[in-house]
Parts: structure tokens; sequence; C-alpha cells
């Protein structure tokens, strides 16, 4: 009888040790030792937000890890140095470009999102009307074509986007506000940290917005090569942790947030709240893996890569399980302290991902 009962504790400490963390109760768990805990992270002059609360609050020190800041001017050298070596994660080049690197041949693996929406301005100079997307028709758009954002939804309309709008690309944001300013372009497309800009320009007016022509256009997603993520997979999930719970801080938390960010890029509070109080600028972790087969689609259907681009698998270049895992392992860890935040997590993670 005596070692019966053994027998069954033994098998009910291992059913409990095995359960999910959704279905623990909140019990407190052991993450598993990261494999590396120096993680070099691309970042422009406006940083990031979500690490920079992960280190304010200790949640990086927490999960065991330390993130360099590789300070990049664009996002060139942001790929550039995931090819060579110096940089392990981008989050701050936007899901176009991520895409296309992938379809030229750069093995990049998509495990995580920064910001799902951002407030990004399509805009005029002010005297210009809009009646909808279909006012690019014929005219001339300074951003890219494959800012499916935007061409995306004329394609849905039946356009030939690539060829029935002039694109006026630069290099550099600025030179789109100049070229719609001097009549060069009719309407553009700049960043979320440029919204300010317009805004303040009496010469320019904003028309609608990113979001508003496509909905959970996933504006940044996370990114790394993919041999990095396949050996390295606790840090990223360490890393994902920290972030996750620095979401949780940024939500409630705003106004201490803007702060830090004012701190720690020099720019006004105006520029700051500019995007910042706009329910556009939307930061989330979530992968969106929905919203990112529908990108690699536009572009695909588009004609905006190659032959060997198209015949990629892209389900092969995301990864969700790894966000799955650390918020499940965040929701039995601190979930008790916000159950809503947890509930609302795990619920668009559902949506989207499946």
């Amino acid at each position: 009888m005596k070692k019966l009962m053994i027998f069954l504790t033994a098998c009910l400490i291992m059913l409990t040790g095995c359960a999910s963390p959704n279905e623990s109760g909140g019990r407190e768990i052991t993450p598993e030792e990261p494999e590396t805990r120096i993680i070099r992270l691309a970042v422009y002059e406006g940083g990031h937000v979500f690490n920079s609360i992960a280190a304010e609050q200790g949640y990086l020190a927490d999960e065991g890890i330390t993130v360099q800041y590789v300070l990049v001017n664009n996002d060139a050298e942001v790929f550039e140095g995931i090819r060579n070596g110096t940089i392990d994660i981008a989050s701050n080049s936007g899901t176009n470009l991520p895409l296309s690197q992938i379809a030229s041949g750069l093995d990049l693996t998509i495990f995580a999102g920064y910001l799902l929406t951002g407030c990004m301005p399509v805009f005029g100079r002010a005297d210009a009307s809009w009646n909808g997307i279909q006012d690019l028709i014929g005219k001339t758009m300074a951003c890219e074509p494959n800012l499916y954002a935007i061409s995306g939804p004329l394609y849905d309309l039946g356009y030939d986007p690539l060829h029935q709008v002039n694109w006026y690309e630069t290099a550099d944001q600025h030179q789109r506000i100049a070229a719609v300013k001097s009549g060069e372009a009719d309407f553009g497309l700049v960043g979320t940290a440029l919204n300010y800009e317009i805004i303040s320009d009496p010469e320019l007016k904003i028309l609608t917005y990113a979001d508003d022509v496509l909905p959970a256009y996933s504006c940044c997603r996370v990114e790394a090569l993919s041999s990095w993520v396949n050996e390295n997979p606790n840090t990223v999930k360490a890393l994902l942790r920290a972030w996750i719970r620095a979401m949780e801080y940024y939500e409630t938390h705003h106004d201490e947030t803007v702060a830090m960010v004012v701190r720690q890029t020099g720019a006004s509070e105006e520029e700051v709240r500019a995007y910042m109080d706009n329910p556009r600028h939307d930061l989330n972790i979530d992968p969106m893996k929905k919203s990112v087969l529908r990108a690699w689609n536009y572009m695909r259907s588009m004609g905006l890569m190659d032959e060997t681009g198209r015949s990629i698998n892209i389900l092969e270049h995301i990864n969700t399980d790894l966000y799955k895992q650390a918020l499940d392992q965040c929701q039995a860890l601190y979930g008790k302290d916000n159950q809503k935040f947890y509930e609302n997590l795990q619920a668009q993670y559902a949506r989207n991902n499946q």
C-alpha cells in the first residue's frame, strides 16, 4: 500500500509539473536558461520603447539578459548587420522590408512584433482633397510601391498599383515631404516619428493614415537570422517575456512612458505625443501571422518579387510558437496582477496566428 501511495504521488507530481501555464492556476514556473545572455538589437535614434521600459523596470535583469543597442541610420545598415553578424535582432524595419529580404534569399525568421500599426500619415499639400485610396490612380505618390498598406488596397479594388501610380521613391523620408511641398509629388507617406512634422507644417495636410486604409497592416515585425533563432530559443523567449511585461507597463503607465521617450530621444513632448497619443499608434508584441501572410501575398501578387521569391514558403519563416510559450509563461508568473491584459493577449493570439 505504501509503495502504491508513493507511485501515485510521483505520478501526480509529474502531471502537475507538465501542466501548461494556462492550466496551472498561476503557479510559478522556472523558465529555461538563455543560451546567450547578450542580444544585439538594431535601433534608430528613436530607440525601442519596450526595451527601454524592460531595462528601466528590471525585466531584462530578471531574465538574466542584456540588450546591446547597435545604432543604425537606415534599413540597409540593419540587414547588412544581420548578414555580417554584428546585429542579432531587428524590430523597426517594417514588414515589407524583412519580407523583401526573405524573397531575395536572406534566411530570416519573423517571431514577434513591435508596432502593429504606426501613426503613418498619408499627406498632401494644404489645398489637397481626398476621397479615398483610389485618388492615387494617375497621380504621383512619394513612397515605395512595396508599402503594401497603400498599394495592397488599390490591388484589392482591381487596380494595377505598380503601373497606374507613379511612385516617387527616395532614400530619405524627408525628401518625400519636400517632393510634396514642391509639387513633384501629389501625395506622400512617412513614418510614425515624422507625424508631428506634417501636423505642424501649414503647407501640408494629413489626409488619412495607413491604418485607416489597411487596418492591422503589421507595421514593424521582429526578425533575426533563422539560424540565430533556432540556436537561441530560450534567449528569444526571455527577451519576449521582458517585452511582454514592458507592454503591460506601457498600457498602464502611458504618461510615464511618454516622459521616458522624451528623455531618451531629446524630442519635445509635443513631437512624441503627436504619435504616442494617437490611437492608431499600436505597440504590440504579437507576431500577427495572418497580417504577415496578407502582406506577403500582396507583394507576391503585385509582382514585387522574382520567381525564386514567389516559390518560397513564407510559413517556414514565421515562428509563432516562441511568442506563445513566452506569453504562457508570463501569464503563469505575472497574470494574477493584471488578468485582463493577459486574457486579451491570449485572445489576440488565437485570432491572428492560427
